[in-house]
């Protein structure tokens, strides 16, 4: 299931400033974001301008949980011993014997 996004504008601050509830319902839940912006000219900028601050958050924070998740194991059938492939050494890079 690809997940579903709403946008909805829930105050106009002081200096300018919009805060808009971004929510996302996914398979495995439903998170809402409070993303704040400087106003711009029009509420389709607006908008833009909150998915774009929304996936600015979703790659850092995915960067984040990567870093605390284990390494996830390799499956035996994608170890290259597994299908039967031997590391060779490789070949020594040819010397060019006329430079000086």
């Amino acid at each position: 299931m690809t997940a579903t996004i709403e946008v909805t504008k829930i105050e106009e601050q002081a200096k300018g400033r919009l805060l808009f509830n971004v929510r996302a319902n996914t398979a495995e839940a439903r998170i809402d974001f409070p993303i704040g912006i400087q106003r711009l000219e029009t509420p389709v900028l607006d908008e833009a301008a909150v998915l774009r601050s929304t996936l600015q958050f979703a790659e850092e924070l995915t960067a984040a949980l990567r870093l605390r998740l284990p390494p996830e194991p390799v499956a035996p059938e994608r170890r290259p011993e597994a299908s039967g492939a031997r590391l060779q050494p490789s070949a020594p890079a040819a010397v060019n014997a006329g430079a000086r």
